[in-house]
């Protein structure tokens, strides 16, 4: 089969019973699954499983597929939902040691005052995880290609076959979004029970 076929042709094929179909879905975007996966996985082996754990979930979910020429998208949105779980785990069980290895390590003048700032950056990064775990694949992928991975409009764009224009509005309701669900949580957080 020619390399200009759509995603939604090889999505329909597989969803008639064509496993064979998802191999070249597969080969388009192992490269930016794999790539995803390192940036989250300790290793290259790793990020080898978890791609094809994402790959795996991709296969069996594909009938969920709303839209099959955004493929790319919801593949991504997978992956991404997949590193994050990978990476809370891996928070889980490695905090407690990493924490007193830190502060053992830690020779400032101030330990207390440095651990504090680790502490609020982390109490930080842990709110704008919880905020991202409320917006859907739709805002959460463009935001995150765009501020973590750093991202170009334009490489976002080509990777999920999704016009700038439409990027760049989705990325500013993300914020947006982000802003509001933010400013509730800190509200949440004064207010007396």
């Amino acid at each position: 089969m020619p390399d200009d076929v759509s995603d939604g042709t090889y999505v329909q094929r597989v969803r008639d019973g064509d496993s064979s179909a998802f191999r070249p879905l597969l080969e388009r975007y192992e490269g930016m699954v794999y790539e995803l996966t390192y940036r989250y996985a300790s290793d290259e082996d790793d990020a080898a499983d978890l791609a094809q754990e994402v790959f795996m979930r991709a296969y069996n979910r594909i009938d969920d597929l709303r839209n099959p020429d955004r493929f790319a998208s919801w593949l991504y949105g997978i992956a991404l939902n997949r590193c994050r779980d990978y990476a809370k785990n891996i928070r889980r069980q490695t905090f407690p040691f990493s924490r007193t290895e830190a502060a053992d390590q830690d020779s400032t003048p101030n330990p207390l005052e440095r651990q504090d700032s680790k502490l609020e950056r982390e109490e930080k990064g842990e709110a704008l995880w919880r905020a991202l775990d409320t917006l859907t694949p739709t805002y959460s992928v463009p935001f995150l290609m765009k501020y973590r991975d750093g991202m170009t409009y334009k490489a976002m764009s080509k990777r999920l076959d999704v016009s700038v224009s439409a990027l760049k509005v989705r990325v500013h309701r993300a914020r947006k979004k982000l802003r509001t669900v933010l400013e509730n949580e800190d509200l949440d957080a004064i207010r007396p029970e």
